[in-house]
């Protein structure tokens, strides 16, 4: 059910309805049905929830605001249950009315610690009787799930977040009520937003509800508000992905920054996603194409399938989002699932974007977890993979490809699995070159080049160690940025590399490279040159 067809859903005689929202929309949502029973169904409303010490009525105020008024007829005896005695108070009302009960779902939830059968058995009973009368329910709350009894009788919607247009109109909206109060009380107020500046502030505010919107454009104008008056400018925006990063965090979500640092090799991922780069554009969706899934980057630890995840959102062109599953696991039955779909919703609205998840199996194997809370995530995961079309790309990262379902990795759930490897002998003169030139350090091909014959087991984490050993060991012998082939050497000879130290792992991950494609192009063995004869080459 849709949120538009819910007024039309409790006049054709079904007697309660749930609606899911969070909770900083939830006043907006109580206003808006407010508004839409007392013009369609000519039915006051009242609103009730363990917080308040009485039923109110929800009013409209003469200013489009919401007012609650407590309703004197209702006078719940000290020693009654507060939820079973408001159902009996409405079973007993003898007028129409629309009763919107707040956060009442985890007694009538499946699986609920809090699950009362006396509850779930009030709410069938009303269920049945008020199908004749004009009184209805309307459950709120945010992460509702029914029990199975309830299911099938009491139909459910979900509030969606603001699409990019809606968020425009809403800012619009909020600016022109902002400029006449400001004229009112002859305050100056300036707009210095031209039309790119509008598109690119709604596009920063996309993951959030509306009702956080108004409370960031409150604070931005409050911060903002000097002896010159009111200005609205371009500085709105980064604050405005300030705002939202610091929001998205506390729901497990961290919005990442464009990768500062290429990665090295891995040519044919590299070339697999230019070409599907503007599938992502307004153009190709015109055209029907399909939008890109994602990819699963499987390899050894250290190769570099983290680092490679944020470079995609550069390559694509999309902004990046970081989905931490463990930071969403909760601690009631039900949570821990509710979170991470709220949080794949957030992605969903903020889309095109790449949606990273970093060592995937630990959330998805289900390896000691007795409360099927894994299985939960997974389902969750996997049927927003099937069913989003938004285009949010799913980069999953994974140290071990075994242990995850198979559901999961099955082909045709990611657009491609890759196998990251250990970097080929060209890869590693690549990624020793770019470590180096962070710090500042040029060293010659050739040097390079021996190094990188000499460590065929080093992963991309052990290269940049090695490259950051060897800029530390010269600037502590007094050549700031001058490193030799020797430091390189010195410090190699001090790094084990994980392919030695538990080979098994990698060869059994290597193994599993057969089932998947690789991200490197394979290398034509060819004579590699000494260290001795690279250090004496072309000396004067």
């Amino acid at each position: 059910m849709k949120l538009s067809n819910l007024l039309s859903t409790l006049d054709s005689q079904i007697p309660i309805a749930a609606v899911d929202v969070l909770s900083p929309d939830e006043a907006t949502i109580i206003q808006w049905l407010t508004t839409e029973a007392n013009n369609k169904l000519k039915s006051p409303v009242f609103f009730w929830n363990l917080g308040v010490s009485s039923l109110e009525q929800c009013l409209i105020a003469s200013d489009g605001g919401l007012v609650f008024k407590p309703v004197a007829e209702y006078k719940k005896p000290p020693q009654a249950d507060p939820l079973l005695y408001v159902f009996d108070y409405i079973a007993n009302f003898s007028g129409d009315g629309v009763f919107i009960l707040g956060d009442i779902h985890p007694f009538i939830a499946k699986n609920s610690p809090q699950l009362s059968w006396e509850i779930v058995s009030k709410v069938k009973n009303l269920y049945h009787r008020l199908k004749p009368t004009g009184k209805r329910i309307v459950l709120l709350g945010q992460n509702i799930q029914l029990h199975e009894s309830l299911i099938r009788l009491i139909p459910y919607c979900e509030v969606p977040l603001p699409s990019v247009e809606q968020v425009k109109e809403h800012i619009n909206s909020y600016l022109y009520d902002l400029w006449e109060l400001a004229s009112q009380i002859d305050e100056p107020f300036k707009l210095n937003l031209s039309d790119s500046d509008q598109e690119t502030l709604s596009r920063a505010a996309l993951g959030l509800t509306l009702e956080e919107i108004s409370d960031f454009l409150r604070l931005t104008v409050k911060e903002k508000l000097t002896d010159d008056g009111i200005v609205v400018d371009a500085d709105f925006i980064p604050k405005a992905v300030e705002y939202k990063t610091r929001l998205l965090s506390q729901m497990g979500i961290e919005l990442g920054k464009p990768a500062s640092i290429p990665f090295g090799g891995l040519d044919l991922l590299r070339e697999w996603l230019q070409r599907r780069r503007r599938l992502f554009t307004q153009e190709a969706r015109s055209l029907r194409l399909p939008q890109p899934k994602g990819v699963l980057l499987a390899g050894p630890p250290g190769t570099g399938k983290s680092h490679c995840a944020k470079n995609i959102a550069t390559i694509l062109n999309l902004p990046l989002l970081q989905l931490d599953i463990a930071s969403l696991l909760g601690s009631l039955v039900g949570e821990s699932e509710g979170n991470v779909k709220r949080a794949l919703k957030t992605a969903e609205a903020i889309a095109p974007c790449v949606l990273f998840i970093d060592e995937v199996e630990k959330a998805l194997s289900g390896q000691g977890d007795t409360s099927g809370v894994s299985q939960r995530i997974l389902g969750t995961l996997l049927t927003f993979m099937s069913e989003c079309t938004a285009g949010v790309f799913i980069v999953a990262t994974c140290n071990d490809p075994s242990v995850l379902p198979t559901e999961f990795k099955r082909k045709g759930r990611f657009d491609e699995s890759f196998f990251v490897d250990l970097p080929t002998e060209p890869e590693r003169v690549q990624i020793l070159g770019i470590h180096l030139e962070r710090f500042g350090i040029q060293v010659q091909l050739e040097y390079l080049e021996a190094v990188a014959a000499s460590t065929a087991k080093f992963s991309g984490a052990e290269l940049e160690t090695l490259a950051s050993e060897a800029a530390l060991l010269a600037f502590d012998e007094g050549r700031p940025q001058q490193v030799t082939l020797g430091d390189l050497e010195a410090c190699r000879q001090t790094i084990t590399p994980l392919a030695i130290q538990d080979a098994a792992a990698v060869e059994r991950m290597q193994a599993w490279a057969a089932t998947a494609r690789r991200a490197s192009s394979p290398v034509v063995a060819a004579k590699t040159q000494s260290l001795r004869t690279a250090k004496y080459r072309n000396l004067n």
